[in-house]
């Protein structure tokens, strides 16, 4: 029993050990230690004026009239309904 103890605390010991070096990795990165991580880069999401479709800003055309998807099956319906 008593080994099975000493070998608990080492591995405590060992777990607590790994933890402070990361907090001190973090700090030295500029990073508040807990914090989550988010990503690289968020992209607006923006609406296409003709089918209401939602897509990245990077992803749009844009238009007169506002942005748009640029699926040829979203363009085809616009036309038949100008015309």
């Amino acid at each position: 029993m008593g080994k099975f103890i000493f070998w608990l605390v080492v591995f405590f010991a060992i777990l607590f050990v790994l933890r402070l070096v990361n907090v001190a990795k973090s700090r030295a990165r500029g990073e508040a230690p807990g914090a989550p991580k988010q990503k690289a880069s968020t992209a607006a999401m923006i609406r296409c004026v003709d089918c209401g479709v939602y897509l990245p800003g990077a992803d749009a055309k844009s238009s007169p009239r506002g942005p748009l998807c640029g699926d040829p099956q979203c363009l085809q319906r616009h036309r038949d309904k100008t015309m």
